[in-house]
This record gives C-alpha cells, structure tokens and sequence, in this order.
C-alpha cells in the first residue's frame, strides 16, 4: 500500500523516535513532545494512525454552460434539482453534477453569487444600468429567473438598489452618488421562500436619513421589502453586528423536504474591508467574522440575538481543538454553505487565508470521529493555502455542498475544485 504523505510522514518520525528513545518513554504518554508531533503528522486518533481529510475529486470543472472556460467564477450552489449553478465575470452557467454544460445566461459586468429556492427560482446578485434624468447609472440588482430546471429560463423579477429599499421608497428613492458604490454579496433562503440579502455599501451613519447600508434585508418572493433587520450594527463589529458583509445562509438548504421549520436564523459572514478585499496592501482581521444569529420571537416581535450555544462550546477546550468562535479565526470570509442532509456541517471559504473551513453544528471545527476511535472531539479537516495545487486555493469565493460533496468556486485559478470526505483507513 502506497502512503500519503501526511501518514509517511508520522511513520518516520515513528520509526526515529523508537530508535533513539526508549519505548515506555515515547508510548507510556501522550503529552510528551514527539507523541504530539507523530499524531499531528498524522492527523490520528493517539491509539492509531488514520486519516479523515477531504480529498480532491478529479477533473475540476473549468467549463461554463456555453462549453467555454470560466473567467474568475464567484460562487457556486448545489440546487434542490441537483443542477450546479456557477456565477462568474461573465454571467450565470448552469452545468449538470458531472460538469457537464446545461445552460448559461450572459450578465452584463458578470454576476457575484447565486442560490435556489425551494420552487427552484434562482436569484443571481448582479450589477445593471439604468438611465435616469439624462445619467446612466450602475447599480446593485438581485436577478430573479424562474425555469432554470427545464432549461427555458425566465427573468421574473429584478430587485434594485435604492428603489426596492423600503426606506428608500418614500425618502430619496432616486439614487445618490454613494449608490454607485453599493453591492448585493449574498442571498439566503427561508422556508416560505422569503430571501435574506446581504448589502454593503459606504453610507453607515445612524444619524443619516436613510438605512445603513450595511445590513440584512428581506424580499418576499414578489420582490417587496418586508423587512430591514436594523438591530445588526453596520460599524462596530461585534457578536450582532454586519460589518461589510459578504454572505449570509439559512439553514433551509438542499436536499429537498416537505417541512422546514418556519424560522429566521441565519449565519453572516463579514469582512474587514469595506470593498471585501484588501486594498492598501494592509491586511486586517475582525475578533469574529462569522456571526451565528438566532431570531427570537418575543412579545414586541422578533430580536436578533447571538447564537449562545456556540460562544459557551468556544469556552470549552475540551470540546475541540478550534472553534468558530476563535477570535480572529478568520481574516476575509467570503462565502458559507451549511450541509442539510443530517451531517450539519457548516463550509467557510476565507480569501484571506485561502482555506476552507469545516465546522459542526455546534461550531467545533472538524468533522464527526470515524467509529471506533476512543476521542470524540471532532477532527479538523480544513485546508488550503495559496497556489494552484489541488488542496490549495487562489481567492476563493463560493462554496458548495451536495451528497457529501464540496465544490469550492477558487476564483483565481479559474475552476470549480471538488472534494469528499475520506473516512477509509486501510
């Protein structure tokens, strides 16, 4: 049997360590030194070498729905019809689980992420121009098709910025200079088919006459702006807080089901940077960047309040080696993915560290044990680092998962990168 080279490397630092020490020396503990290098090395349970890692799933999708190479793609989702949907610079494709091309819809500037719902409607965050007064303007839009599945798509809707902003409506709905700057990052979906959009954008004075825009909104599936969720600061970052967000998910996700629970929690990433990158050359970091929001009913409507079950699993270093509530644990989250179909997995893609992070439900970082290990703490499986190697990412943006696989959208490399997770320890 060949070795990978994480389990070579732990047998070689195996074999020198009986050589020069004495074996009750080594073995009769597992706080010493090398133990803790050998099972490190080997990522194993300390009674046996064993590998639980993702590994890559060849070839890479690097093909559009139109049968020609992706350019930068931004963001990729497993749809409810078991079609991929991948946005990039120059629109929206749609390819069958084998990457195989299904269709693809041209967008002018290209398109930056993209979810389904459970009717299989799609909605595509996007830039358009519009002319008003005699000035073409390019604003932020939410692109809304239906017929996607069946290959006869459809555009249904399209949500703006500022006219579609509830509390732009009736005060200054016509754009002002700063609208130009403002972006739609991410789409989540709710199980009445009610969409949380995340926006960033550089006007967050609470004293100003118009919302933040830094913030969560909620769309009906006609489009209307029920909601604005205020109670997330757009400046201060902190544990309910949307600080130039880049993301949001539900955990109404794939595969599909005939009851969801009719709740509002939801997940946020949030980035440093206003533009969602570094631009001074400076990189930054926030205390935590993915915020776990849990909406409570109470008698005066719904409060957003923090996810308390994962800070108080963050203070206890007996339940894991990492958690999601590590300070600084991330520099520029972009993209996140929480695996519905019993695993509970929650996928962080950080274009900071060019890594893919993997978490429990309970926000421990790593996977469940594989049966008959004698640990029950998680074990960490998240990768990356910056290259064109197959464990590595060049700028990842997008991230998604479907019958246990992930696809990653690895924007600088030009490709759709596929893994599983490997539970098989001959």
């Amino acid at each position: 049997m060949m070795l990978s080279p994480p389990r070579l490397t732990a047998v070689v630092l195996l074999v020198a360590a009986l050589l020069g020490t004495g074996c009750d020396d080594l073995l009769g503990t597992k706080s010493d030194e090398t133990s803790r290098e050998i099972f490190e090395a080997g990522r194993a349970d300390p009674d046996v070498l064993k590998e639980v890692e993702y590994v890559p799933l060849f070839p890479f999708f690097t093909q559009g729905g139109d049968g020609t190479t992706l350019q930068a793609p931004t963001d990729v989702y497993a749809g409810y019809d078991e079609l991929l949907y991948i946005t990039d610079a120059r629109g929206l494709h749609v390819l069958d689980r084998a990457g195989r091309p299904a269709t693809f819809l041209p967008i002018d500037g290209g398109a930056t992420s993209v979810t389904q719902d459970r009717r299989f409607h799609v909605y595509v965050t996007a830039r358009r121009d519009t002319t008003l007064n005699g000035r073409t303007w390019n604003l932020p839009v939410i692109l809304h098709y239906d017929g996607l599945t069946t290959g006869s798509p459809r555009l249904v809707d399209i949500i703006w910025h500022p006219f579609d902003d509830d509390s732009r409506r009736f005060n200054r709905p016509d754009p002002i200079e700063t609208d130009e700057q403002v972006e739609f990052t991410g789409v989540g979906v709710l199980a009445n088919n009610h969409i949380l959009v995340t926006r960033r954008g550089p006007v967050n004075d609470v004293t100003s006459v118009i919302l933040p825009h830094n913030t969560v909104l909620e769309f009906s599936p006609a489009g209307v702006n029920v909601q604005t969720i205020v109670a997330l600061s757009p400046t201060v970052p902190s544990l309910r807080s949307a600080v130039n967000p880049t993301d949001i998910i539900t955990f109404v996700q794939p595969p599909q089901r005939a009851f969801y629970p009719l709740e509002k929690n939801f997940i946020l990433a949030q980035s440093p940077y206003p533009n969602g990158e570094p631009t001074s050359g400076t990189r930054d970091s926030l205390r935590f960047a993915v915020l776990s929001i849990q909406a409570v009913e109470t008698p005066d409507g719904i409060e957003y309040r923090p996810d308390t079950e994962k800070l108080q699993v963050a203070a206890n270093p007996d339940r894991g080696d990492r958690f999601l509530y590590d300070e600084f644990r991330f520099e520029n989250p972009t993209d996140l993915m929480f695996a519905a179909d019993g695993t509970n997995y929650l996928f962080v893609t950080d274009a900071g560290k060019d890594s893919l992070f993997v978490f429990t439900a309970q926000g421990i970082e790593g996977v469940a044990p594989p049966p008959g290990a004698t640990s029950t703490r998680p074990v960490v499986v998240s990768f990356g680092g910056t290259g064109a190697g197959a464990l590595q990412f060049n700028n990842p943006q997008g991230v998604a998962y479907f019958q246990r696989i992930v696809y990653v959208a690895d924007t600088g490399n030009n490709r759709i990168s596929r893994f599983r997770l490997n539970t098989d320890f001959e």
